[in-house]
């Protein structure tokens, strides 16, 4: 993920930019908490003197003394908070604010780039700014189970629309809610408009939230990448090579609508050795498409179609979900 010096000057402005507007904001709070509680002005300066007495307590050797003057400010601190709370306040109103609470909106944990950090380079080079709004529509909170008939009966599990996508909704909420320890590929199947981009997009925003690196590409925006990385310009070798660097090295590699693609033995091949370098590293991909699986085996080489097998399978079935929307 290699950046040039004005790449990295213009996401640190945004970090400062940040950094200041929380700042900002916690001093609102403060002064709103403090407007409210004046009390806590004495608390405060107890705390302060019974910090400097701590100090000094233990350059001292005094242990006895050292946990008495423990005692009492976690006191202090527990009335804090209780104050707060009886006000109208949540407990935490006067913590410091960060959006990534791994560095603290530094950028950086123990020297190397953070999570957030590299997120940000994806959002900036690589994914369409729409994309980000759109998570804030599509994610688990505002999926619509409505859309889904509990009449309709698949017949290959006897199931109606609305049970099979509970069972989706379940195991798409599980796959987020382990994805540290099992490192699932995920191969999403069913017609266009029945929800797939969709639950993508809410595995991809609990992720975000949970400050994973997410990249979201088209199969076409995919495979144009590796063509940039083989075949393209020298001149452009820098970008190609950050992309594809990142492909390889994301948390979690989402790939949307296989198969729409233009597919030869050079992007089967490309494919495949981007399915295998993310599985030595154990960073797993999420792929979606509208081919049957008859189809994925006749499309692309039998190693691909083998592994595709492998994916944990999910099949959506249903009518058009955004002509549903369009007439609501």
């Amino acid at each position: 993920m290699a950046l040039n010096n004005s790449e990295y000057q213009t996401i640190m402005r945004e970090y400062d930019e940040l950094r200041l507007a929380n700042l900002r904001e916690q001093r609102l709070r403060r002064d709103q908490v403090y407007k409210a509680l004046p009390v806590l002005v004495e608390i405060d300066e107890q705390l302060i003197h019974g910090s400097v007495q701590s100090a000094k307590l233990a350059l001292k050797g005094s242990p006895e003394r050292l946990e008495s003057l423990k005692r009492t400010n976690d006191m202090l601190i527990s009335q804090k908070k209780a104050l707060i709370r009886s006000a109208g306040f949540p407990a935490d109103y006067l913590e410091p604010i960060y959006r990534c609470p791994l560095c603290r909106d530094s950028g950086y944990m123990n020297h190397d780039l953070c999570r957030c950090f590299k997120q940000e380079i994806i959002n900036h080079y690589f994914t369409d700014p729409g994309r980000r709004e759109l998570l804030e529509k599509e994610n688990f909170s505002t999926f619509d189970e409505s859309l889904y008939s509990r009449f309709l009966v698949d017949e290959s599990t006897g199931m109606t629309h609305y049970e099979l996508m509970q069972d989706f909704l379940y195991k798409a909420k599980d796959y987020v809610a382990n994805f540290d320890t099992a490192k699932r590929d995920m191969l999403i199947q069913g017609y266009t408009g029945v929800g797939k981009t969709f639950l993508t997009n809410c595995i991809a925003k609990a992720l975000l939230d949970r400050n994973c690196t997410v990249m979201y590409l088209s199969a076409f925006r995919l495979f144009e990448i590796f063509q940039q990385y083989k075949f393209g310009r020298e001149e452009d070798s820098a970008d190609a090579k950050r992309a594809f660097s990142t492909i390889l090295d994301c948390d979690l590699l989402i790939i949307d609508d296989l198969g729409t693609e233009l597919t030869n033995s050079y992007t089967n091949s490309q494919l495949f050795i981007c399915m295998e370098e993310r599985a030595l590293r154990h960073k797993p991909i999420i792929i979606s498409t509208n081919l049957s699986m008859e189809k994925i085996k006749n499309r692309y080489a039998e190693r691909i179609a083998s592994r595709l097998f492998n994916f944990q399978y999910i099949k959506i079935v249903g009518s058009d979900n955004r002509i549903k929307r369009s007439m609501r």
